[in-house]
């Protein structure tokens, strides 16, 4: 099994896993439905946090094509549509209050998510 081209193949502990092919940024897999109109998305994400995540702090651009969150997220169609996302905060005792999920405790200072968004998501730490 390989991953989709727009992804590199990374191989650890004997296991195989995609992840992006850039270091910053968006990273986009595309998949055809073929023609078929889309009713209902299902799907497993295996996701690992590395550095520090930055929930929804991290975006400059509050587009849907631009970086708006630090984890996945699902869109479709042209123009792009927000179906749901995966966010990933820093941990809920550090700091800076603006990298954290927007429910973290003591997380007054939290970015929102942008309006596309809405609250189609889960964030988690």
């Amino acid at each position: 099994v390989g991953c989709p081209s727009s992804l590199n193949t990374y191989t650890y502990n004997s296991k195989q896993y995609c992840r992006r092919s850039v270091d910053e940024g968006c990273s986009s897999v595309y998949f055809d439905s073929l023609g078929n109109e889309i009713k209902e998305v299902c799907g497993m994400i295996e996701a690992y946090q590395f550095g520090s995540p930055d929930a929804f702090y991290a975006s400059s651009s509050q587009t849907i094509d631009g970086p708006y969150i630090d984890g996945i997220s699902i869109t479709q169609g042209s123009p792009r549509q927000h179906i749901w996302s995966y966010v990933v905060g820093i941990r809920n005792l550090a700091k800076s209050a603006t990298n954290q999920c927007p429910c973290s405790s003591g997380g007054s200072g939290t970015a929102s998510p942008p309006s596309f968004v809405g609250g189609d998501y889960y964030c988690d730490t």
